[in-house]
C-alpha cells in the first residue's frame, strides 16, 4: 500500500502541477500578441502612443482622451502555429522512450477581439475591451518520445477590460482600467498505472477568474511627436480543478499562481502629413513567478510545490505608416522578441524561443465613417533546443533531448465604425 501511494502521488502530481505551469508559461511562450488588427500591421509599434485606433487602449488606456466620436472595432484573427519536433531521444526507468517525431504539434485558431470607446465630455472617454490574449493548443502523437511529459495541452482565455481616459492638458492624457481575466486549461499526458505499470492517460482540467488593472499616459512633445507609456498589473489566479489517472483514481486540487505584470513604452513621429515612424518596447516580468504551490482537497498526499527558472521577456518593434491617399494607409513593422524561455528551462508543452516578426497592413476608409483593416504577420523562431536530464517523477517522465522548429502566420481582419 505504501508503494502504491508513493507511485500514485507522483503520477497525479506530475499531471496537476503541469496544468498551472502551462497556463502561465503559455502566455509568454505562444502569446502572439493578437489584440489589434491595425497594431499587428506595425508589429505593435506605435500602439502605446495611440497611432492606430481604440484597440491601442489594450496597451495604453489614455489614448482615447479628447476623442470627438464613438468608435467600435470588431476583429477576427486566424493564427497558424507550426511546431516541428526533431531528433527527439529519451529514456526512463523502463528503458528507452524513443518514438516517432510528430510532424506538427501546433494548431490553427480563430481569435476574436472587440473594442468600443465613447466620449463622455471633451476631456473624458469611456473604453471597453473584450479580448482573448492567450488561447492556443499543442498536440503530440501518443507514441512520441516525450509521451510521459506531454500529450495534449490547451488554454482558453477571455479578458474584460473597462477603462477611463482623461485629458489633463492639450499635451497630457492619462488613463486607468480594471481587468477581469477568465481562463480554462486542459491537458493530458501518459503515466504508469502504479500497480501494473501499464500506460494510462492522465488528464487535468482547471479554471479561474482573476482580476487586475491597467494604467497609461500619453504626452505630446510637439505637433509631430508623442510618447506613451502603459502598464498592466499581474493577475493572481486561484486555479481549481480536477486531475484523473484513467481507470485508477482522481482528485480535486487548487493552486495559486499569477500571470506577470508588463510595461510598454512607445514613440511616434510624423515626418510629413503622409509618413509616420513608430517604435515600441514591451517588457514582461516573468522572473517574478518563482514558485507554484498545489494543495489537494481530497488527500494531503497530493500537495506539493514547484520552482521556476524563467527570465523577463521583452519585445522591441519598429514600424511605419504611409498614407497613399485620403482612403488608404499602408503599414509595415519589424520586431524582435526575447523570450522568457531558453535552453535551460524549455519544456515540451511550451517549446518557445526568441523570434523575429515581419508584418504588413492596410487601412481602407469607406464612406459613412466605416473602415476596414487587414494585417499579415510572420514570426521566425530561433531553433529551440531541449535537454532535460532529470528522470522526472519516480523516474517515469524520463530524460528528453532534441530540438523544435517553429513558425507562426497570422492573418487579421477588422471592421471599424465611428458614430
Amino acid at each position: 500500500m505504501k508503494n502504491y501511494t508513493k507511485h500514485f502521488k507522483k503520477a497525479v502530481l506530475s499531471i496537476a502541477l503541469s496544468s498551472s505551469i502551462y497556463s502561465s508559461a503559455f502566455a509568454g511562450g505562444y502569446s502572439t500578441y493578437i489584440y489589434s488588427t491595425s497594431g499587428l500591421g506595425n508589429s505593435y509599434a506605435g500602439s502605446t502612443t495611440g497611432s492606430h485606433d481604440v484597440s491601442d487602449s489594450f496597451f495604453n488606456p489614455s489614448i482615447t482622451a479628447g476623442a470627438k466620436k464613438n468608435e467600435a472595432i470588431l476583429s477576427m484573427s486566424y493564427l497558424n502555429l507550426k511546431i516541428d519536433p526533431d531528433n527527439m531521444t529519451g529514456s526512463n526507468a523502463f528503458g528507452s522512450t524513443n518514438g516517432r517525431d510528430p510532424s506538427n504539434i501546433g494548431s490553427e485558431n480563430l481569435i476574436p477581439a472587440f473594442y468600443i470607446s465613447s466620449p463622455i465630455s471633451n476631456k473624458l472617454s469611456l473604453n471597453f475591451a473584450l479580448t482573448s490574449p492567450f488561447g492556443l493548443k499543442t498536440s503530440y502523437r501518443a507514441d512520441w518520445t516525450g509521451k510521459y511529459r506531454a500529450l495534449n495541452s490547451s488554454i482558453k482565455t477571455l479578458n474584460f477590460n473597462p477603462s477611463l481616459a482623461y485629458k489633463i492638458t492639450d499635451d497630457l492624457s492619462v488613463g486607468a482600467g480594471l481587468v477581469a481575466q477568465r481562463y480554462e486549461v486542459k491537458l493530458s499526458t501518459l503515466s504508469k498505472d502504479p500497480t501494473t505499470y501499464a500506460d494510462q492517460i492522465g488528464e487535468v482540467s482547471g479554471s479561474d477568474m482573476g482580476y487586475g488593472f491597467n494604467l497609461g499616459a500619453t504626452y505630446k512633445i510637439n505637433q509631430d511627436t508623442k510618447i506613451g507609456v502603459g502598464y498592466r498589473s499581474k493577475i493572481v489566479h486561484n486555479i481549481k480543478g480536477s486531475t484523473e489517472l484513467q481507470n485508477v483514481a482522481s482528485s480535486r486540487f487548487k493552486s495559486k499562481t499569477s500571470t506577470p505584470e508588463s510595461l510598454s513604452i512607445g514613440l511616434s513621429h510624423n515626418f510629413s502629413k503622409d509618413f509616420q515612424l513608430v517604435a515600441d518596447s514591451i517588457w514582461t516580468r516573468w522572473s517574478k513567478l518563482e514558485k507554484l504551490s498545489l494543495n489537494a482537497y481530497d488527500n494531503p498526499l497530493f500537495s506539493s510545490s514547484s520552482n521556476f527558472n524563467w527570465n523577463d521577456s521583452i519585445l522591441y518593434s519598429i514600424g511605419a505608416n504611409y498614407s497613399l491617399n485620403n482612403k488608404n494607409i499602408l503599414r509595415a513593422g519589424l520586431a524582435y522578441e526575447k523570450e522568457a524561455i531558453n535552453n535551460r528551462n524549455r519544456e515540451p508543452r511550451v517549446p518557445a524561443s526568441n523570434k523575429y516578426w515581419l508584418s504588413a497592413g492596410l487601412n481602407h476608409k469607406f464612406d459613412n465613417d466605416l473602415e476596414l483593416d487587414l494585417a499579415y504577420v510572420h514570426q521566425f523562431y530561433k531553433t529551440g533546443r531541449i535537454d532535460i536530464k532529470s528522470m522526472g517523477s519516480n523516474n517515469i517522465e524520463g530524460t528528453l533531448s532534441g530540438q523544435y522548429h517553429t513558425s507562426v502566420d497570422v492573418i487579421s481582419l477588422a471592421i471599424k465604425k465611428q458614430f
